[in-house]
């Protein structure tokens, strides 16, 4: 699949590109934060990594055809469950990352390969986020510590707020 074509500029996080059909919200705020949608034949699961005031950062992953079924037919018991579930299926996988503005996608990411390790998702996420926002001003890029969840998430949610959506 072209990781180009699961994001597109202007749209809402949850219905991340024109193209997108079938959405299917597996868990809700006050807004869509994870499902997945259909791109032709295609499953992508889509996430939302952390928010701060209006901004957020999203994350998207193709499903390969052999994991459909699994994934649309996938039930929980615990919080734990689904969270290693959705982890799973990022880990060794390239996901694409949007950063939204008011959940409305204002830039967006190529591929980028997530290791299978604890909060690889959110730390490839945030890293994304600083180096795109360091070449748009010129400035050094913030530091993001992940050593531990807490301040990996600190780190990420001070750069979405502080840092050009």
């Amino acid at each position: 699949m072209n990781l180009d074509t699961l994001v597109s500029i202007g749209q809402p996080p949850w219905q991340p590109t024109p193209a997108a059909s079938d959405v299917d919200v597996w868990d809700k705020y006050d807004f869509p934060i994870c499902g997945t949608y259909r791109l032709g034949d295609d499953l992508v699961i889509f996430t939302v990594i952390t928010t701060a005031a209006t901004r957020s950062l999203w994350a998207y992953v193709p499903v390969p055809a052999t994991d459909q079924e699994s994934v649309i037919n996938a039930q929980f018991d615990t919080e734990a469950e689904f969270d290693a579930f959705l982890q799973d299926r990022f880990a060794g996988r390239e996901a694409v990352f949007a950063a939204a503005e008011n959940f409305i996608i204002t830039s967006k990411s190529d591929g980028i390969p997530i290791p299978p390790r604890r909060n690889a998702l959110l730390a490839a996420g945030a890293k994304w986020y600083v180096a795109r926002a360091a070449a748009l001003t010129g400035q050094p890029r913030p530091k993001i510590n992940d050593t531990d969840t807490r301040t990996l998430l600190r780190d990420t949610q001070g750069a979405l707020a502080n840092l050009p959506a």
